[in-house]
């Protein structure tokens, strides 16, 4: 038996790591790509930070992809054994496909106690160090925060709005500009061009305008004049405020930090108006949420591993990728439950205790079950409809 589990877990572990290379692979390249290249653009200097935010959310990314690549994994190394027959020969042999589960998951807890590690204290250091990074990034180079038709609002008291910007020379088109940090005296500028100066010194945010409007306003939002122009420098110096310090999220906090902040936050006082309750309920849901998520998440490795079990046993013919489709099928409904789980606990319909912990329980559960029916050699229900509807979409 010892010779079967090995080989077993060989063939599910060369799977599962092809599988999580390419979707690791697949995940970062379509979510860091654009930043990267936006920093190649920007210096060398830049790209070294944004490589080491990259590097800060890798755990948030392997944790995504982790469950997914053991399930898969597994329904590639048991699919190829059931289309090849090997599965019916241990069967024959005497021995119970129950005891083919161990090598299985063995797998899906080496994923658990990986993904664990993430979440408990990988993910939340990365969330703080990429913020860091990119405040650090945002320093040195403020305008490569600047995107088009989004609000760019990471200096303080400052909100600019760009249509257009022409990637090769950095001009800019219609171009929105709100600046409050006088306390009495808001200032608006409409422009149609204009372009990012570089600041020798580093110590003010240039920018050259042409062809716009200069509107003044009152701490009451009464217009106090304004100011047509066809050329004005704006200038807005960094030494009189700095990049926005945000608090520390949640996300980037331990489970103690989570206690310890919603404590604080919704400690009752007697001057707690209706909104403030209705805050601090939220942000308690919030945090329940959260927490549960840190384990659920890694749980999630076993579920699938143990409801990928008897599907990759289950003989769908002579290729080699049925039992991977069906699969694929099973870890969609999957994640389309986790979702309505997270949206009912958000919502305030079932208790983040009940509605988290549901969508892993349920395949836990629903596996024991197709696992009894491989193992007594009564094909389920499902798998017969998943046969006949790819028979009838291949004719």
């Amino acid at each position: 038996m010892k010779i079967i589990d090995r080989y077993i877990f060989r063939e599910v572990s060369v799977s599962f790591l092809f599988c999580f290379s390419i979707f690791l692979i697949t995940g970062l390249i379509a979510g860091f790509l654009p930043i990267l290249q936006k920093g190649m653009e920007s210096g060398l200097e830049l790209t070294i930070v944004l490589f080491q935010a990259l590097i800060n959310a890798l755990p948030g990314t392997l944790v995504t992809v982790a469950p997914l690549s053991i399930s898969v994994g597994i329904l590639l190394g048991l699919g190829r054994m059931s289309s090849d027959n090997e599965i019916s020969a241990i069967k024959s042999s005497g021995i119970s496909i129950v005891r083919l589960l161990p090598p299985v998951l063995a797998l899906g807890c080496v994923g658990f106690c990986l993904s664990l590690l993430c979440t408990l204290v990988l993910i939340p250091k990365g969330i703080s160090e990429g913020k860091r990074l990119m405040q650090e990034a945002l320093t040195k180079r403020i305008d490569v925060g600047i995107e088009e038709r989004v609000f760019f609002d990471s200096l303080k008291n400052m909100i600019l709005y760009v249509e257009q910007i022409d990637a090769s020379t950095g001009l800019m088109s219609r171009i929105f500009i709100r600046e409050s940090s006088q306390p009495n005296d808001v200032t608006t500028i409409l422009a149609k061009r204009g372009k990012v100066a570089t600041d020798p010194e580093g110590k003010a945010f240039i920018m050259d305008l042409r062809d716009g409007v200069i509107l003044k306003e009152d701490s009451r939002g009464d217009s106090s004049g304004s100011l047509a122009f066809k050329s004005y420098t704006f200038k807005y110096p960094l030494d009189r405020m700095s990049l926005e310090k945000e608090q520390k999220s949640l996300e980037e906090m331990s489970i103690s930090e989570i206690h310890e902040k919603v404590k604080t936050i919704t400690t009752p006082t007697t001057h707690d108006t209706p909104e403030t309750k209705i805050f601090q309920h939220r942000v308690e849901i919030f945090a329940r949420i959260l927490i549960l998520q840190r384990f659920m998440y890694p749980f999630s490795c076993i579920a699938l591993a143990l409801i990928s079990f008897p599907i990759g046993l289950v003989n769908l013919g002579k290729g080699k990728l049925n039992n991977v489709s069906l699969g694929i099928v099973a870890i969609f409904a999957y994640y389309a439950l986790t979702l309505a789980a997270e949206r009912a606990a958000r919502s305030y319909l079932i208790s983040p205790e009940i509605a988290i912990p549901f969508p892993p329980l349920l395949f836990v559960i629903l596996s024991a079950y197709l696992t009894d029916r491989v193992r007594s050699e009564r094909t389920p229900a499902f798998v017969s409809i998943f046969q006949t509807a790819r028979i009838k979409l291949r004719r």
